[in-house]
C-alpha cells in the first residue's frame, strides 16, 4: 500500500536584522515591519495554532525559514511532489510507508513515525520508531553542477546563476570560516538597505538573479556539524549541493539540499538560514546529531575477507560510549576500512549502517569485486584506438597481471601489473584505471590503457677517435670511422617474442679486421601461458673482444702491453622466474676463445716492459692450449634469491646469488673445470620506516663474495681483484688474479636532507687467499701485484651517479672516482 508522507519544510530567509528570539531553541526570529506583516499575513501559517513571539518592532525585513525533518519508513521514500508559496511552508511529499506526519507536538504516528508540523520559527516533533538507513559516506563526487562544469555545458551552468566563468570555478570550492566573523558587521550594514521582496530588490552591490524569486548565494556555512576521524567533512557533505558561492538559488534548491543532507542519515534535523550579505545571501545549515542506544552487538554484512577479530575490536571500542552516536559509527568505519586499506583493498568501504535503534548494529560493506578486465589500446593522444585493435595479442597482457573477474580489486595487483607489463618493453605508456561498474556501482571494472612502442627499430652510430696531436691540439687518431648498427623486433608474431641484433667495429671501411656482433632471441612463456614460473627460452650468437684485466701491471710497474680476449660462440638456455626478482637459469655455452695483442696478432704469453725498455715475452700463458686459442663447452647455472625493495630510492632487503660453470669435454684433451661463485648481500634499515617522510631511511649494507675454481683454470677465466665492484680503492685487476678469493664490505648509507638521496661511508677488504700462485705463470706475482688490499672512504649518490673518495690502504694514497650504477 502506497502512502504519502508529507514533510513540513520551512525556509527562513533573514533579510534584515532580527531583534528577538523565538521559542524554538533560541533561533533568531525576524522583526517584520507593520506593512510587511500586513502584506504577507495570509501566507504565514502556524501549525501549532499560535503565532510565535517576537514579531513586534520595526525593521524592513521578513523571514522565510526552512526546517526539514524526514520520516524513516521501512521503504526508501520517493519524492512525489514539491510545492512552495512565495513566503510560507514548502511541503514535500514522499511515497512509501504509512502516513507519518505529526500534528505539531513531539510525537508521531506509530505506524511510520513522524515529525510534528512546522510553524513560523517552530519545529516538528522527534522521530518515533522506524527502520533507519544510516549512510556514513561522503556525498557523490560528481554532482549535476560539477558534471556540467566538466563537460563544458556553459548554458546549463548559466541556468544556476549569473556568475561569470571565474566565479563558477570558485563555486566548487569550500567556503572558509571567515564569513562567520563577518556576520555581525553584515547585519549592521543591512539595516540601511531598502529591501522589498515583493519587488525582487537585492542588497546594494549584489548581482541580480534572473528570477525575481531567487537569490544569489555568497557563502555557505555549517553550524553544529560533528567533526572527527571518519566523519564526512564540511567540504564532502556540501560537494553535491546546489548551494554554492555565486550560484542562483531558489527555495526548491534549498529544499533539495536539505533533503540530500538529511538522507545521509547523520543528522536528526537540518535547518537552513538565509541572511543577506554584501553581494548576495549567506546560506547557513544548522545540524542536530542523532543519538541511539548503546551498541550491544556489531556485525559486518557483505564481507568475504574480513576476519571476526575486526568485529570484536569494533564492539569493544563502541561499548566505551554510553550511547551510539555518529562518532561511534565513525570509529567503527575507521577500524573496518582501515583493515581493507592495510590489505590493499582500496574499494573496501562501509556503505551504510542499520540496527542502531535496538543496539544491534550491522555495517554493510562493499569490497570492490571485479566484474570486467579490459585492455584498451590508445594512440599518441591517449585516445582509444578505433576498434581497440593493437599489434600485441591480448593474451600477452592478460598473463602479466593478476586481475580476475570475481576477485577483489587490490592496489598491489595494480602496481605489479604496471611493473610487469611495462617490463615487456612493448609499451611506452601503461595505466591501470579502476572505475565503478555502471550496472552495479558497488563493483569495479578495470581498464588497462596501453600505448604501444614501435615494434621495429634500427639505429646507426658513427664515431671517430680523437687524441692530442703534436702541437697539443686535438687530432683524429684515424680518418676511418668506427661505430655500430643496432636493430630489434620487439613483438614477433604478436606474442611478445623478441629479436635483437648489433654489429660494431672500429673500422667501417674494413670491418673484417675488428668485427663484433650479437644476435639474441627471446621466447617468453615457452611452456605456455598457464606456466606459473614464466619459463622463457633464450638463444644468442656472439663475437666480442675485451681487454683482459688479468694481464694488468701493479702500481709500481710501468705500462704493460694489453692482452685482448676474443670470444665467439653460441649459447642457449631456459630461465624460470619464481618472482619478478628471484629466478634461476640453466644453459649451455659453446665458445672459442682467442687471445691477441694490441696489433691483433695471436699471443700465447703475457708480456711486460723491463727497466731497459725491452719487452719480456716469458709471462704467464694466456690460454690453456699452445696455439693461443681454446675451444670450450660448458654448462652454466644461476640462481638468485632477491627480496629487496626500494624505500624512497634506497634498497632494503636481501639478495643471494649463486653461479656455477661446469665444463663438458667434447674431446679427450678438452679442459675440465668447475667454477663457482657465491654472493650474499643484506640491506638493513637502521631505523623504522617513516611513512610521512620522503627521505630515504638510514641503511647498513653487509656484503660477502667468494669463489673458487677446480681443475683446469685458464688465465682469462681467473677471478680479478679490485675495481668498482670489488675493492673500490683500486682499478680493475690492480690487486691480482686468483683461483680463489674472499671479499667483504660494510657500507652505511645516511640520508641527505632536501636532496632525497644519501651519502655513505664504507670499508672493504679482499684477498686471493694465496691462490694466485696456483695459476699458470702466476700472473699476480709476474706483474708485481699485492694479491690483497683494503680500502675505506666516503661518497654521495645523486641519481645514478656515485661520487666516491677512496683510500688505498696498501699505498696510503687517496683517489676520487665518479661512477655510475650501484655498487652492490
Amino acid at each position: 500500500m502506497n502512502t504519502v508522507i508529507s514533510v513540513a519544510t520551512w525556509v527562513r530567509v533573514d533579510l534584515g536584522q532580527p531583534t528577538a528570539r523565538g521559542p524554538r531553541r533560541g533561533i533568531k526570529q525576524p522583526v517584520l515591519s507593520r506593512a510587511t506583516r500586513k502584506k504577507y499575513s495570509h501566507q504565514f501559517r502556524d501549525t501549532r495554532g499560535s503565532r510565535p513571539a517576537g514579531h513586534s518592532g520595526h525593521g524592513r525585513a521578513f523571514s522565510l525559514g526552512i526546517t526539514l525533518a524526514r520520516e524513516h519508513t521501512s521503504g526508501q521514500p520517493k519524492l512525489t511532489k514539491v510545492s512552495a508559496s512565495d513566503v510560507g511552508d514548502v511541503e514535500i511529499s514522499y511515497e512509501g510507508g504509512q502516513n507519518g506526519r505529526g500534528n505539531g507536538d513531539d510525537t508521531g504516528d506509530s505506524n511510520g513515525g513522524g515529525h510534528g508540523g512546522g510553524g513560523n520559527g517552530g519545529s516538528g516533533g522527534e522521530e518515533s520508531e522506524g527502520n533507519y538507513l544510516f549512510l556514513l559516506t561522503a556525498l557523490p563526487v560528481f554532482s549535476e553542477y560539477s558534471q556540467m562544469l566538466k563537460d563544458g555545458d556553459t548554458e546549463g551552468l548559466e541556468g544556476r546563476g549569473n556568475a561569470d566563468e571565474e566565479e563558477l570555478d570558485r563555486a566548487t570550492m569550500d567556503e572558509d570560516e571567515e564569513y562567520d566573523d563577518e556576520n555581525d558587521e553584515d547585519d549592521e550594514d543591512d539595516e540601511d538597505e531598502d529591501i522589498d521582496v515583493g519587488r525582487g530588490k537585492q542588497p546594494r552591490g549584489s548581482k541580480q538573479p534572473r528570477n525575481k524569486d531567487n537569490f544569489i548565494c555568497e557563502s555557505v556555512l555549517a553550524t553544529n556539524l560533528p567533526t572527527g576521524p571518519g566523519i564526512p567533512t564540511k567540504s564532502e557533505l556540501f560537494q553535491g549541493l546546489n548551494a554554492r558561492k555565486g550560484a542562483e538559488l531558489s527555495k526548491k534548491d534549498l529544499s533539495d539540499d536539505l533533503e540530500q543532507l538529511l538522507n545521509t542519515g547523520l543528522f536528526a534535523n537540518v535547518d537552513a538560514n538565509v541572511t543577506p550579505k554584501h553581494d548576495g545571501y549567506a546560506v547557513e545549515f544548522v545540524f542536530r546529531e542523532k543519538i541511539w542506544p548503546q551498541v550491544q552487538s556489531f556485525r559486518v554484512a557483505g564481507s568475504t575477507v574480513l576476519p571476526k577479530e575486526i568485529e570484536q575490536e569494533v564492539l569493544k571500542a563502541a561499548r566505551k560510549s554510553q550511547n551510539c552516536t555518529v562518532r561511534v559509527l565513525a570509529t567503527a568505519k575507521n577500524i573496518v576500512e582501515g583493515y581493507y586499506t592495510s590489505k590493499g583493498l582500496t574499494f573496501g568501504t562501509i556503505s551504510h549502517f542499520d540496527g542502531m535503534e535496538n543496539g544491534e548494529v550491522v555495517a554493510h560493506v562493499i569490497e570492490g569485486e571485479i566484474t570486467r578486465v579490459q585492455s584498451v589500446f590508445v594512440d599518441e593522444n591517449l585516445q582509444p584506438v578505433p576498434g581497440n585493435k593493437g599489434v600485441t595479442h591480448p593474451r600477452v597482457i592478460q598473463r602479466e597481471h593478476n586481475f580476475q573477474v570475481g576477485n577483489l580489486y587490490n592496489v598491489e595487483d595494480a602496481k605489479t601489473a604496471l611493473r610487469d607489463i611495462f617490463l615487456l618493453q612493448l609499451f611506452d605508456n601503461v595505466q591501470v584505471v579502476p572505475k565503478p561498474d555502471e550496472r552495479d556501482p558497488s563493483k569495479v571494472q578495470v581498464d588497462i590503457l596501453l600505448r604501444e612502442r614501435p615494434t621495429k627499430t634500427a639505429e646507426t652510430e658513427l664515431e671517430w677517435s680523437i687524441a692530442p696531436g703534436e702541437n697539443g691540439r686535438p687530432d683524429l687518431v684515424s680518418a676511418r670511422p668506427g661505430g655500430s648498427v643496432f636493430f630489434e623486433h620487439r613483438n614477433l608474431d604478436r606474442w611478445g617474442r623478441q629479436l635483437f641484433g648489433s654489429i660494431s667495429t672500429a673500422n667501417f671501411l674494413q670491418p673484417q679486421e675488428d668485427l663484433g656482433f650479437k644476435l639474441e632471441y627471446n621466447h617468453p612463456y615457452c611452456k605456455g601461458d598457464t606456466d606459473v614460473d614464466r619459463t622463457s627460452f633464450k638463444a644468442a650468437a656472439f663475437n666480442s673482444r675485451k681487454l683482459s684485466p688479468v694481464f694488468t701491471g701493479g702500481p709500481l710497474m710501468q705500462e704493460v702491453p694489453g692482452v685482448w680476449v676474443d670470444r665467439a660462440g653460441i649459447k642457449a638456455g631456459i630461465c624460470q622466474n619464481f618472482t619478478r626478482q628471484s629466478k634461476c637459469s640453466l644453459g649451455a655455452v659453446l665458445e672459442e676463445v682467442t687471445t691477441r695483442d694490441d696489433s691483433g696478432a695471436v699471443c700465447v704469453f703475457g708480456a711486460k716492459q723491463l727497466s731497459n725498455g725491452s719487452l719480456s715475452l716469458d709471462g704467464p700463458r694466456t690460454t690453456l692450449s699452445d696455439t693461443g686459442t681454446d675451444r670450450v663447452i660448458f654448462l652454466q647455472g644461476n640462481a638468485m634469491r632477491d627480496t629487496t625493495k626500494f624505500v624512497n630510492g634506497t634498497q632494503v632487503g636481501a639478495r643471494d646469488i649463486l653461479q656455477v660453470d661446469q665444463s663438458v669435454p667434447f674431446w679427450l684433451n678438452g679442459p675440465i673445470f668447475n667454477r663457482s661463485k657465491l654472493e650474499l648481500t643484506r640491506f638493513l634499515k637502521v631505523l623504522p620506516e617513516n611513512q610521512k617522510s620522503s627521505q630515504p631511511p638510514p641503511v647498513v649494507v653487509l656484503h660477502t663474495r667468494a669463489g673458487h675454481i677446480l681443475g683446469n683454470c685458464a688465465a682469462y677465466d681467473a677471478f680479478t681483484l679490485g675495481g668498482p665492484h670489488s675493492c673500490r680503492g683500486y682499478t680493475v685487476g690492480e690487486l691480482g688474479a686468483a683461483r680463489s678469493f674472499l671479499e667483504t664490505a660494510v657500507e652505511l648509507r645516511i640520508p641527505i636532507p632536501i636532496t632525497l638521496s644519501h651519502g655513505f661511508i664504507f670499508w672493504e677488504r679482499c684477498s686471493d687467499l694465496s691462490s694466485s700462485s696456483t695459476l699458470s705463470g702466476s700472473p699476480t706475482e709476474f706483474y708485481r701485484r699485492a694479491g690483497k688490499g683494503r680500502t675505506h672512504g666516503a661518497g654521495v649518490k645523486l641519481g645514478p651517479v656515485r661520487a666516491e673518495w677512496c683510500v688505498d690502504c696498501n699505498s696510503g694514497t687517496a683517489s676520487t672516482f665518479i661512477r655510475f650504477g650501484e655498487r652492490f
